[in-house]
This record gives C-alpha cells, structure tokens and sequence, in this order.
C-alpha cells in the first residue's frame, strides 16, 4: 500500500494549534513584546534614564528662581567672649542665638542659565530616543527566539511525522520477517530506521525546549517554565512582498527616523549648547542679594525707663592754660526699671536687612573656562562623528538586511523545490519497498535525504520570514507576524 509521510504532518499540526488555541497564558508575539516593555529590567533601566533627565531639566528651570536660605543656630559660649550686641569683651558665661535668612538672585549669567535648559532638553529628547532604541533591540531578540521555537517546533513535526511512518513499515517488517518472506538483515535495518527516527524526534523535542527556555529567559518570567507555551501564529508567506524596499528613498527616510539616530542627533545639538554654557564663564555674573538678620544674648539688661544725666569734662583751655568743666548730657538707664530682656523683644529690637547689587568679572581663574571651552568643542566634535556613525551604521544595517532578506527568498524556493522532490522521492520509494523492490536499508537514506530536505526548507522558509520583519522594522519601525 502506497504511504506518504506527508499525511501525518497535518493531523500533527491541526493538534497541535488545536492545543495553542485553549492552552491558558499562550504567549502571542505581540503579548511576548508588551509584556518585556514593562518587565525588562534594561527596558526598566532605560526609563529611569529617561526621568532622570526630567528631573535633570526641571532643576535646570527652577535654576532662573532666586535662592532663599535661612540659616542660624544657639550656642554656649564660656570664658571671655564678645557681646554680638555691643561688640565688646564680656567675662564670663552666655548663651546666644543668631539667625539670618539671605536670598541671592541671578539676574545675568552670560546665559549660563538658558545654555544649561537648552542642554538639558536635549538630554532628555536623546534619553527618550535611546529608552526606543533599547525597546526595538528587545523586540527583535524576542521576535528572533519566537521565530526560532516556531522553525523547532514545525522540525519537530516532521520528525514525528517520519517516526510514525517508521513504526508502520517496522509492523509490516516484522509481520513479513516472523512469516520468512524477508531476512533477518532487513527487519534489523527497518529497527534500525525507526530507532534512528526516534533520536531525531528526541533531539527535536530538545530543540524546541531549549528555544522555548531562551525566549522565557528573555522574557524574565519568574512563572513555571513548565507551563510556558507560546501561541502558533497564523503565517501568509505569499502575503511577504519586497517590492520598493530596495527604494533609496525609502531607505534614507528610515535612516533618519531610526531612534539611534535621533538620539545621536540630539546629543550633537546638546553638545552644541555645551559649548555656548563654557563659554559663558567668560562673562561676568551680575547678581541680587537681599538679607534679614537678628540675635539674641541670655542676660542682656532691659530697662524701660532712662533720665538725663549731665556729667563734667575737664578740659585744658588752650589760651589761658587753665583748666575748664565742660558740661554734657547723657542719657543712663533707671535701675527701678529693670526688667527681663526677652527673646522675642530681642530678635525684634535687634533685626537689620540690607539689599544690594552684587557683581563678578572673570579676570584669571588659572586657565579653567578657556580648558572648559575647548573639552566642549571637541565633545560636539566627537557628537557629530558619534551622529555621522549612527546614520552609517544604521544604513548599512538596512541595506545588509535587504540584501539578506533578498538572498533568504532565493534559498527558501531552493528549499522548497528541494523539499517537493525529496518527498516525490520518497513516496516512490514507500512504494517500492511496499512492493518489495528496494531494501530497508534504500528506504532509510530516502527517509533521511527527506528529513533533510524538509528541515532545509522549514529552516530557510523562517528565515526569510524573519530577514523580511527585520526590514520591514528598520523601514517601519514595527515588527508583526
């Protein structure tokens, strides 16, 4: 009886997206991407990138707001000391509390201000493009191990498929062997085969298992690997056109939208604002302060009440050479009035504030602004080499890929051309050896020059497939199946 191998692939297959279908948490390559964009730890990196950068621009705005100080403290000051309200030596011990609240104001820089703003939004634009460009990397090795547990996966069938075809000609082997219609020789080469075809079926299930293991590792998942299945997409290799992305046009658009390359082109123009912030050290800084201050010392005498008092000056008269009282009134405090001096009538009698202008000039600062300047022009130097090698490499990645893709499409109908052959081959030696024309032995190579042939063709038909979504997102900046 006439057996192809080919019929039990598509039982094989219909089971097993049968099995994908109702299996809980089957991972769609879609789900596979949205999931590692919020759980990958260099994905989580890349975005803390991102908000330190906010928080680095957002300080540099708050940097055009006056600054405010209040500073102050209580202390115990022993032995000989000096009175910080009459400003003279006083023995003995005493408490006091000073307290200042200062505010300086930037009014010109140079536009040392508005250079630091202008950087920092161009940090956080090439923060955000490079948080892009490690979400796309991510993407595509998730894409790449997806595509490579669906190739094991359809090897796997056609292994199984091969063994099932094995076991049915060792039942019939054995069957004619036990009657003595065949020797002992070709029964122990259709064993052989089958045993043979079960290590493929072993090494196939292996396969699948370690790729299956390299995506959930990508993934992070801390759920059981045994569990871990992804969902079967649905693939139209007919639908896969490379039409126009030859197109240099097309090409070239991609180039620039490629977020290692806007991110590259930010940090040029960031480096650029580099330069104008170094060189504004060489202006000078005008600036505007204003201060409140008061203090208070344990101890200090209050009286509320004070009377004149006229005291005598003895003074030599220059003419007569006699001596004179020169009178004069001062005021002294009355004793009976007495009373504590507080510390809020302290801080209050004693507050003082002043407001001013304040300016800097640069004359010499050992040659460190001029140092400054010169470390920032060959920093936006190396940014615009940095934007010239990402676009270079951006476009010959995309041209290596077209050429890829394009060379995967010959070797893919190669394959399948092979393929078809391969199993013509084989079902006219099923049949032969049915017929009792060729050996197991015959059979066995054309089941092995199949297996080959179609593991040739699964292989190339998904690396085309791959080689294409891998243009497609470098041209789209999207990647589907």
């Amino acid at each position: 009886m006439k057996s192809s191998p080919l019929r039990f692939i598509s039982p094989i297959i219909l089971g097993l997206l049968f099995n994908t279908s109702f299996a809980q948490e089957a991972w769609t390559l879609t789900s596979c991407v949205e999931y590692a964009k919020t759980h990958n730890l260099d994905i989580q990196k890349a975005g803390n990138s991102v908000k330190t950068s906010e928080v680095q621009e957002l300080q540099s705005k708050l940097a055009f707001m006056p600054t405010a100080n209040i500073n102050g403290g209580y202390y115990w000051n022993f032995g000989l000391t000096i009175d910080p309200i009459s400003n003279t030596r006083q023995p003995g011990s005493r408490q006091t509390f000073s307290a200042t609240a200062a505010g300086n104001w930037t009014l010109l820089s140079g536009g040392r201000n508005l250079f630091q703003l202008q950087q920092a939004r161009m940090n956080r634009v090439a923060a955000i493009y490079q948080f892009e460009e490690v979400k796309n990397n991510v993407s595509l090795n998730i894409a790449s191990a997806y595509l490579q547990i669906i190739v094991n996966l359809q090897l796997e069938e056609v292994s199984q498929g091969q063994l099932t075809t094995s076991m049915q000609s060792l039942e019939r082997t054995k069957l004619l062997f036990d009657n003595g219609a065949i020797s002992k020789d070709d029964y122990l080469q259709s064993l052989a085969q089958m045993r043979n075809d079960q290590g493929n079926v072993t090494s196939a299930m292996n396969a699948v298992r370690l790729t299956k293991l390299q995506l959930y590792q990508i993934l992070q998942l801390e759920t059981d690997f045994e569990n871990f299945e992804i969902a079967m997409p649905s693939l139209d290799l007919e639908s896969l056109s490379l039409s126009g992305y030859g197109s240099v046009a097309l090409q070239s658009d991609a180039v620039s939208k490629q977020p290692s390359v806007r991110a590259a082109a930010a940090n040029a123009e960031s480096a650029k604002y580099g330069i104008r912030l170094a060189e504004s050290g060489r202006y000078p800084t005008l600036f505007f302060l204003a201060q409140l201050n008061s203090n208070y010392v344990q101890g200090l005498p209050y009286f509320t009440d004070y009377y004149q008092l006229t005291t005598y000056t003895l003074v030599e008269n220059p003419v007569t050479g006699s001596i004179d009282q020169v009178p004069q009134q001062i005021t002294v405090p009355d004793v009976g009035s007495k009373i504590d001096y507080t510390l809020g009538n302290q801080l209050n009698d004693n507050w003082n504030q002043f407001i001013g202008l304040g300016f800097q000039i640069p004359l010499f600062n050992g040659g460190a602004t001029h140092a400054n300047v010169q470390r920032a022009k060959i920093q936006e130097n190396n940014a615009a080499l940095d934007l010239k090698q990402s676009e270079l490499a951006v476009r010959q990645t995309i041209e290596r890929a077209y050429i890829d893709a394009t060379n995967s499409l010959a070797l893919f109908q190669a394959a399948s051309s092979s393929a078809e052959a391969s199993n013509e081959a084989l079902t006219n030696a099923q049949f032969n050896y049915d017929e009792g024309v060729i050996s197991a032995f015959d059979l066995g190579l054309s089941k092995n020059q199949f297996l080959a042939a179609k593991s040739r063709e699964i292989q190339s038909k998904f690396d085309y497939l791959f080689k294409v979504k891998v243009l497609e997102f470098y041209l789209f900046n999207q990647i589907t199946l």
